[in-house]
């Protein structure tokens, strides 16, 4: 029964993680209007371009943008938000960006896909990096999970013990492991808020 539930996780998590590619959806805006069509995330210039059913190209900046929706030809759902960040490149700023939600809850886990074509189309490459939210809404990037996140899950500490070592997880900065932890932990703290709204 772990097993299956293990392997059904890191199917979830493997089409959830796939590269971003062009898929219907809906891109919520700032000013509360709703653009749907096929839509195209662009990492590297903090825009979505959406192509509607009439054939128009509509390119919206991150700073434009609440939140997007998307749904791929197997059904999977994907959700972004836009948040302010920066990194540590000398040549990067401070501004609205694109990130895929790939944990929600009390512990929020980002993430986001960079797609370069060097030279040619045989010359691509992609870097993959994770982030979270922090206590002040901050996004930090997610470089050591044991020394970031499980410092976070201190309500329920004693039961992600069991957890992991239920699940045999060593490495915690491995995408399932990481996955499955972050979502645990926000389920539990879910049943804990239902059990308190039972109680009001």
């Amino acid at each position: 029964m772990r097993n299956f539930l293990l392997i059904t996780a890191l199917l979830i998590v493997q089409s959830s993680l796939f590269a971003q590619t062009p898929e219907k959806g809906i891109v919520k805006l700032n000013n509360q209007e709703e653009v749907e069509g096929t839509v195209d995330i662009n990492t590297f210039i903090n825009s979505a371009v959406v192509t509607t059913a009439d054939g128009r190209q509509l390119t919206y900046h991150a700073s434009m943008i609440k939140s997007i929706e998307t749904e791929d030809e197997c059904g999977f759902a994907r959700s972004y938000r836009c948040y302010d960040y920066r990194s540590n490149s000398f040549f990067d700023r401070l501004e609205k960006k694109v990130f895929q939600v790939v944990a929600d809850g009390e512990i929020t886990v980002l993430r986001r896909l960079f797609e370069y074509d060097v030279f040619d189309a045989s010359d691509d490459y992609t870097i993959d990096e994770f982030y979270f939210v922090d206590e002040n809404n901050q996004v930090k990037r997610l470089r050591n999970f044991k020394r970031q996140i499980l410092p976070l899950m201190k309500s329920h500490e004693k039961e992600m013990k069991v957890f992991r070592k239920r699940n045999g997880f060593k490495n915690l900065n491995k995408e399932i492991n990481m996955y499955l932890m972050v979502n645990y932990y926000n389920r539990l703290n879910s049943l804990d808020t239902d059990v308190v709204s039972m109680n009001q």
